[in-house]
Order: structure tokens, then sequence, then C-alpha cells
């Protein structure tokens, strides 16, 4: 049953309820009900555990809609019995301990190569697509974690034996140029996270001085190197090429006129979008082109010409036929598709994100509406979770009601986002304050913290990278509020 569950947690669905309630059933056929009560009444940190799941129970008590709260207690059903079911069985072998993180990590391998092979041979408008079994950022966790159990694996366990050794360095390659494929910011930022940690933490605990120095040349050296990276990125995706804008040519080699605008268009890759766009041209060339119309929508339902006129502006030409003539068959392909610039289509590219976030701030900053921006959008997540919490402070507004709450808030503070943009707060402790105010967000930190403490195992390598990732990816997600999250979190928690 354990099986089925960690070779479906990056996988299926469906695998992960069946082996959940088969290894449910099992512990329920089992038996020895008295020595599985008193062994859970002795384990103090399987009680913090399921206390969390209890405090949801607590919120029932003032909640109005009871649908939606059934709804998530039965989402977080994992966070109650699997604490259970681990703390009153009899501990794993080290060795079937071992089994199963392999067979875990072999699982998220298959489902790193179905996203290459969807990559290479699907016909992919977002990157989204590449994760079809469950979200791209559950996906983007499981990555995080097999890697670093990998490396455990790698270069501790099995350090003596080369070929193994060699084989896991690739697999563990290939997991996080996986992390760049994905375009995923939030593992590539938990992984350097977790590893400068355990950079860190090495400083002290390695005795030759060869490895220290090593270690703190590490915490210094990347850092300088990530800095100039960023900042080269940065400036030149923003500072314009050619600033000599008194001097622009002022009609195309057909004679028709430009629209020169560096006002409402931004600045993107280096390029002002606004200039040298000559609509006429674009739209007769282009609806030569493509069964797209120019005046309507890519595949992902942007409007086509704005689609183009970025794209042509990524390329270095200029927005007229002439600058149509030279795009190819792939181009207009990537345009049709709704990519809206050359960069965002080379793989494995930190650079293809990068410049998407810019983008947002680009547009953000000259229009003010966060829709439809991964970062603008979670800024008035957290803007909205900010305001429901100050009208219910102390308790939260219950189980049931954050859906009701978030609606009601979303309308009096007259957001601009639209209607399939407002969702909750994309930050689980944004979401358990407003569910449960501030004695409920106490409590669910103290249960974040004690049971690893209590354990010992905080600072023990598999638990401290398991802890690390899912504390990091909770300051961005609402990672317990659906299956996945909630199954991925509860099952490694008590599993470790």
């Amino acid at each position: 049953a354990l099986m089925i569950v960690v070779a479906s947690m990056p996988l299926s669905r469906f695998g992960l309820s069946f082996g959940q309630f088969s290894l449910l059933g099992i512990w329920i056929i089992e038996g020895r009900y008295k020595e599985k009560v008193r062994a859970l009444f002795t384990n103090r940190a399987a009680l913090v555990l399921i206390s969390f799941y209890f405090l949801h129970v607590i919120g029932l008590l003032y909640s109005q809609d009871f649908n939606w709260a059934i709804k998530d207690l039965r989402v977080k059903l994992p966070l109650l019995f699997l604490p259970v079911v681990f703390a009153t069985s009899r501990p794993l072998s080290k060795e079937r301990t071992n089994i199963l993180l392999l067979l875990y990590i072999a699982s998220v391998l298959v489902a790193s190569l179905i996203s290459l092979w969807i990559y290479l041979f699907g016909d992919v408008t977002d990157f989204r697509q590449l994760s079809p079994f469950i979200s791209h950022i559950r996906l983007s966790l499981n990555v995080c974690l097999a890697l670093f159990f990998m490396a455990n694996f790698a270069f501790v366990i099995y350090r003596h034996k080369p070929l193994i050794v060699v084989s896991f360095t690739i697999i563990l390659a290939w997991l996080f140029l996986f992390l760049l494929m994905i375009e995923s910011v939030t593992g590539i930022v938990i992984v350097g996270v977790v590893f400068y940690s355990l950079v860190i933490s090495g400083v002290f605990k390695f005795r030759k001085t060869i490895l220290k120095a090593s270690a703190i040349t590490t915490l210094i050296v990347v850092p300088l190197i990530l800095g100039m990276y960023f900042s080269n990125t940065v400036n030149g995706y923003l500072r314009p090429v050619n600033n000599d804008l008194d001097n622009l040519e002022q009609y195309t080699a057909m004679g028709n006129t430009y629209r020169h605008d560096t006002i409402h268009q931004p600045v993107e890759s280096g390029r002002y979008v606004g200039l040298y766009v000559c609509e006429p041209e674009l739209k007769s060339s282009w609806n030569k082109l493509s069964v797209y119309a120019y005046e309507g929508h890519d595949e992902r339902g942007q409007d086509l010409k704005y689609t183009l006129i970025r794209y042509l502006n990524s390329k270095g030409l200029r927005k007229d036929s002439n600058g149509i003539a030279q795009l190819n068959k792939h181009d207009i392909r990537n345009i049709e598709k709704g990519i809206a610039n050359v960069h965002y289509t080379k793989p494995f590219s930190l650079n293809s994100r990068l410049y998407k976030l810019l983008w947002e701030y680009q547009i953000n900053r000259l229009h003010g509406n966060p829709g439809g921006h991964t970062v603008s959008q979670r800024l008035e997540f957290w803007r909205v979770s900010m305001a429901i919490i100050e009208d219910h402070f102390f308790i939260g507004v219950g189980t049931g009601d954050i859906k009701q709450a978030y609606a009601d808030k979303y309308e009096s503070l007259n957001t601009q986002l639209e209607m399939r943009f407002r969702h909750r707060a994309h930050n689980q402790f944004l979401a358990i304050f407003v569910t449960f105010g501030l004695f409920g967000l106490v409590w669910f930190l103290f249960s974040l913290v004690y049971p690893g403490l209590e354990m010992k195992k905080l600072y023990r390598y598999r638990y401290f990278v398991f802890w690390v990732t899912l504390m990091l990816s909770m300051f961005v997600e609402d990672t317990l509020e659906t299956q996945m999250g909630a199954t991925l979190f509860a099952f490694f928690n008590a599993f470790l």
C-alpha cells in the first residue's frame, strides 16, 4: 500500500487515493486497537500533527457554508489518518524505507520523462501543460524532494559504488534541468535555499580545513554570481538598446507611416515594443500567412496582433510587412500558439521565466491590472487576505466560509481582477490566518515545528530537506488546500 502511495504521488490522484484507502483498510483489519491507542496517546508529535486537523473541526462551530467545510475536511483527511497510521504501526526497517524512497524517486523520474515527451512531441502553448497528472507546482515540489533524496543516496548511502554514483548524478542533473524546463521559479528557489542551508550547516560540521574553506567560499561566491546574473538580465531586459528617439524613421519601405509609442508600450528584451509599428502592413501581411486573423485571438485567448508585435520586437524586427517577411514557419506557429517572445521558446532557460516576470512587472506598472500575471496577482491575493484578517483577526472566518469571505472582499475592495483570477491567498500562512485567526495561525506554526523537534528529526538530512521544501512552498502556495499537496505534506511528515 505504501508503494502505491509513493509511486502515485507525482503521477495519479486515483492511485494516491487507492493507496491511502488500502493503507487505512489494512490498518483497520490489523486490529491491536488497545495497543494502537496507547501508542498514539504516548506520541506527542503525532498528537500535535493531528490536532491541526481538529482545528478545522473546531472551525465548523462558526461556519455557515457546511458544504464547503465538509469538502475541505475531506481534502485534508490525510492530515488526520496518516500520522495516526504511522504512529501506531510497527516501524519500517531501514532497507524498506530506502526502497520506498527509491521508488518515489523513480516515479518522479517517470513523470519528468513523460513531461519531456510532451515537450518534444506535443503542441505545447503553456508550460503548465507539461504536468498532465498534477499541478506543475505540486510536481515541482516532488522534483525538489526527489532531487535531494537522490543526492543522499548518491553521495552518502552508495558513495562507495562508482557506477551508482555516476548514474544517480546524471539523474540529479536531469531533475534540475527539468525544473528549468517547466519554468518553476518556486522549485529553483527551493533547491537554491535548501542547498545553501546545507552548505551553511556544513561549515559548522566539517572538521577538515579544506572542506570548511570550500563551504565558506561557496557561501560567498554563489550569491555574488547569482546577483551579477540577475542584475545583467534585468538591465538587459529593461534598458533599451537604442535611446536615440529623436531620429526615428517615419516611413516604411513601402511608404506607409510608422507609429512610435514609448508612453503606452513598455520596453521588452531591451527594445521599445511601441516603436516602428505599421498596423495596416501587419494586418495585410499576417492574414496572408495564417488562418488566425490579425484582429482575432491566438490559442491562449490573447489579442493576436499584440502577440505578433511583441514577437517581432523580441527578434529585433520592425513591425511592418518587411518584419513579417522575415518570419519562418516556426515563428508563425509560435505566434499562433500565443508565444509573444522568441526567448520564451528556449528550452532549459531560466531567462525565459525571468522575462515573463519582468513583462508582468512592466504591464502592471503601466496599466495597474494584475490579472493573469503571476507575481502581481499574488500581491492582490495577499492584499485581499490582509483585509479579511483585519475583520476577523482573532478566530478567522471559520472552516466553511473562506470562499465566501474572499468573494465578498474582492467586491468591497473594487479589485481590478476579473472573476476567473479571483483566487484565495496563495500563501498557506495567510490562508490559515484568514480561516482560524491569530490563535489558529499560532497553533499551525507550532504544529509545523514541534513534531520535528520532539522526534529529534528536524536537523536530520531527509526530514530537514522535506521540512524546508514544504515551508518555503507555503509562502507562495496554498500547499495544504489540495488533495495532492495535503497528502505530500502529511505523508512525508509522518513517514520521515
